[in-house]
């Protein structure tokens, strides 16, 4: 597949991890606003820059034992037990975060997670979250995707002057059934410390997750 340059630029950094770059592919492959997003910084001159990838699994520590192997190191734990949920946050000296999740087994909340799994399989990207370029707001960048036909769902989580602010693109359908999504995330400074906000937000990662399955 022919991917605009900004993508191919951005993917042959990881050529050399077999199990991590495959999976990069068959997302791109299958998501439509991610090229979008490309097309843009292309145009604007912009870096198209990785921010972290969320894995669905039907285990997570299974899951992760593949990853950690690759140099990822286990960092944070998010927990929705009510919503029926759960995701640990593992990090890499120089690739991208992974973002790894799964439906609680027990939960009587819809599986949204175990649904996709079964549909879709193991060791795949749900998302890609790109970082929006320093000095830009998340707003211009919805607006650009939107007149290159992108829809969100959604709104944006996190408040003008926050220090996270992330939106999800509508998921991509397979069978009339959502696929993978792009993220876009903005990191500002956080004023406790003055630098760059590099963690999640717990409170914030269950409305994205559930904008996942809306459609606009």
């Amino acid at each position: 597949m022919i991917y605009p340059e900004p993508i191919n630029k951005t993917i042959a950094k990881y050529k050399s991890e077999k199990e991590f770059y495959e999976p990069l592919l068959i997302y791109f492959e299958g998501n439509k606003a991610a090229a979008k997003y490309a097309e843009i910084c292309l145009e604007k001159g912009w870096d198209y820059v990785i921010d972290h990838m969320a894995v669905r699994t039907h285990n997570v520590n299974n899951t992760a034992k593949k990853y950690e192997k690759l140099g990822w190191k286990y960092e944070d734990k998010v927990d929705y037990l009510k919503e029926g949920w759960w995701a640990n946050v593992y990090r890499h000296p120089i690739y991208p975060a992974l973002f790894i999740d799964q439906s609680y087994k027990d939960t009587k909340r819809e599986k949204i997670i175990e649904n996709w799994v079964d549909k879709f399989g193991e060791y795949k990207f749900h998302h890609i979250a790109v970082l929006m370029p320093e000095g830009i707001e998340i707003e211009e960048v919805i607006n650009l995707l939107r007149e290159k036909s992108v829809p969100f769902p959604g709104s944006i989580i996190g408040g003008k002057d926050s220090k996270l602010r992330q939106i999800f693109t509508q998921a991509e359908a397979v069978d009339d059934y959502p696929y993978t999504v792009l993220e876009l995330i903005q990191r500002n400074k956080d004023p406790k410390t003055g630098k760059i906000y590099q963690g999640f937000i717990n409170e914030q990662a269950d409305n994205l997750m559930k904008s996942t399955v809306l459609k606009v």
